[in-house]
């Protein structure tokens, strides 16, 4: 490896290293300081759901902005005044990286994320995800459906991976039909966002510091707003939500 390029991927992976720290670090200071000392003295739920919201999106846009600064990513977003005007949505998108949610979060205004349980019950990260409103995903189903109809009510806008989990470079995307019957449940419009990534990095079961021979560029696209409106005039609920669930996987191997 010539001495330019060796030196460069040495830097790379160094600030990839202070990158992953710092997420860490960072969430526990959010936790454990930033928010309470924001939040305890505002009695409306709401409101403290709202000011801490407004927290992490500030400072996920600081970090995914020092990323770029450090050379560890470019980053190009088209259609982010669609996420911008969005209010009471589904924000549905694939998820090919670790970041994903770094940066839609970044985007999007009022953001709300279906969290897995265990992150819901993380010693730190948990008091973050709870006082910010975020919904666990593995609540009685209609009382997650109810908690869901009441935030997209609102204006707040659900952030949801259908996959579930990071895809598998190479494979068809398959996706869950929880998304397909939050929507047909409550009649929410979803803004389809897709996520490419080149060279691929951070995907499942790549360590960190296995970064590509050059600085990967993530591209965000801001697609349609999906009427759900579509998928309800079919004879049951349920036949419309598998449809739903055809066409988003349809729609993201054809991105």
């Amino acid at each position: 490896m010539p001495t330019v390029s060796r030196i460069d991927h040495l830097w790379r992976l160094a600030a990839t290293g202070f990158a992953f720290a710092t997420l860490g670090l960072g969430g526990f200071v959010l936790a454990l300081t930033v928010i309470p000392l924001a939040t305890t003295f505002t009695s409306d739920r709401r409101a403290r759901e709202r000011r801490a919201q407004g927290i992490i999106r500030a400072s996920f846009r600081f970090y995914v902005a020092v990323l770029q600064w450090l050379g560890v990513l470019r980053l190009e977003v088209r259609g982010a005044e669609r996420l911008a005007s969005c209010r009471g949505n589904l924000v549905i998108a694939n998820h090919p990286t670790l970041l994903d949610v770094v940066l839609i979060v970044a985007l999007l205004p009022d953001a709300r994320c279906v969290v897995k349980h265990q992150l819901w019950r993380h010693p730190f990260l948990g008091p973050l995800v709870r006082v910010a409103g975020y919904l666990r995903n593995d609540q009685e189903p209609q009382a997650f459906i109810e908690n869901c109809r009441a935030a997209l009510d609102a204006g707040s806008n659900l952030v949801i991976f259908p996959e579930g989990t990071r895809s598998v470079p190479g494979c068809r995307p398959r996706f869950h039909r929880g998304f397909a019957h939050i929507a047909t449940l409550t009649g929410a419009d979803l803004q389809l966002v897709t996520i490419t990534c080149d060279p691929i990095t951070l995907v499942k079961g790549q360590a960190w510091y296995a970064i590509p021979a050059k600085p990967p560029t993530f591209r965000i696209e801001i697609g349609e707003r999906l009427r759900t409106k579509t998928f309800l005039d079919m004879p049951t609920r349920a036949r419309g939500a598998r449809k739903l669930v055809s066409y988003l996987e349809s729609y993201y191997v054809g991105s």
